[in-house]
């Protein structure tokens, strides 16, 4: 991925050795805001200048309104061209001819994805650093955590370097606040995922980012990598390192007391969870480091039952965080575990369900991943706006071309 020429992505905490309330957070006064076109204009155009009639940037504002509006392929995006009418195009940079559908899926299948994903990321983390704190929430409540995970696009094939044909996965970090994607990479299949993790966290800021995982990614060289960039982790363990999780099991968790419990009810259930929390600077595992800059170690118990029934399901999870106690209590480190596993409703399941992305029947060259950092970019630019339904604020664009262009600020 191109290096970018900005890293708006800023630090709410300047120093691990600080303590939390005298750390001063970052002023988004003076941070001038990327528009989507200056950062679309970014991507080359990947034909001969000669005989052009469209360019790649107004191709890319047409693609990136028709997503907003619902468009799930080529053809939907060329429909809502036709149908946005001329003030609409006229914004957009389209001239007195409409591009064909055609032209739109020749132009997002050859356009560099990798120029397309560094755009998108810049367009991202430039509003992220220009949103203002709430006020009344302590600092280190405030600090950015990102959560890391992949997704299959079942409906596409791709074929990989030997020459086989597979579904192409594609491995996401997003803002766990804000629900904003920050970047996606593509990998050969779900096994590469572990490679994608410096890949993708390599243009960001991570200075006091804390990162959030799954036990896919849980080794030793993604701590080390994290400390170095002077980041956090914040992994679940699972049998995939069976040595480490029998040391967590084998630590005296009955003889500490629940940090935090919590219970919620919805979607036809009942939950509850208590999360237990030993420090580890004074527990190495036999003389030796425990896991590299690892501070506590985390059991999570979750019970559920449905509302209709008694039988409780329990599930007792294991993770490990750099953060020490003084950065992270219980209650915090419960609320970034669950919030990593919101990514798959907020970003996943959305991209299942409201884009029908499984079904989809892109198929050829870059059009996977173009049209997958699409729909990521009207669910970052809908979440920065205060959408919590992303279902019904599709439908809200759809009836009206010219809204996507008041939610992309495109004037």
């Amino acid at each position: 991925m191109p290096a970018l020429s900005v890293s708006p992505i800023v630090a709410v905490l300047d120093h691990v050795e600080v303590p939390p309330d005298e750390v001063s957070t970052p002023s988004s006064a003076n941070v001038v805001v990327l528009s989507l076109v200056e950062a679309l204009s970014m991507v080359p155009d990947p034909r001969a200048a000669r005989g052009v009639r469209h360019g790649v940037l107004t191709v890319l504002l047409l693609g990136a309104c028709a997503v907003l509006a619902g468009a799930r392929s080529f053809a939907a995006v060329a429909e809502y061209a036709h149908d946005a009418g001329h003030a609409v195009l006229e914004v957009l940079g389209v001239g007195t001819v409409v591009p064909h559908e055609s032209t739109i899926r020749r132009v997002l299948q050859q356009i560099d994805a990798l120029a397309l994903e560094a755009a998108l990321q810049a367009w991202a983390l430039a509003h992220l650093a220009a949103r203002v704190p709430e006020a009344g929430v302590p600092v280190r409540e405030q600090r950015r955590v990102l959560a890391l995970d992949g997704k299959t696009v079942r409906g596409a094939r791709t074929r990989d370097t030997d020459g086989a044909v597979a579904a192409p996965h594609l491995v996401s970090v997003i803002d766990q606040a804000s629900g904003a994607v920050l970047g996606q990479v593509q990998v050969d299949e779900k096994g590469s995922e572990i490679a994608a993790f410096t890949t993708l966290l390599d243009q960001l800021d991570l200075r006091e980012v804390l990162i959030s995982a799954d036990a896919l990614h849980t080794h030793r060289g993604h701590a080390r990598y994290l400390h170095d960039r002077g980041g956090h982790y914040l992994m679940t363990v699972k049998a995939n390192q069976p040595t480490l999780l029998r040391r967590l099991r084998a630590l005296p968790w009955v003889q500490v007391k629940v940090g935090a419990r919590q219970r919620g009810r919805g979607h036809g259930r009942v939950e509850t969870r208590a999360i237990t929390v030993i420090s580890l600077n004074r527990c190495p595992d036999l003389g030796g480091e425990f896991f590299p800059h690892a501070a506590q170690a985390i059991n999570l118990v979750r019970r559920r039952r449905s509302l209709t029934g008694r039988k409780w399901t329990t599930v007792t999870v294991y993770a490990i965080t750099s953060l020490t106690t003084f950065h992270a209590d219980p209650v915090l480190l419960a609320r970034w575990i669950r919030g990593h596993w919101s990514i798959e409703n907020q970003l996943h399941w959305v991209r299942d369900v409201s884009f029908d992305e499984d079904r989809s029947q892109v198929r050829t060259a870059h059009g996977p991943q173009v049209m997958a950092a699409l729909r990521n970019l009207a669910i970052t630019a809908l979440r920065l706006s205060g959408a919590t339904n992303i279902a019904a604020a599709l439908r809200h664009h759809a009836r009206d071309t010219s809204r996507p262009l008041d939610t992309y600020k495109i004037t």
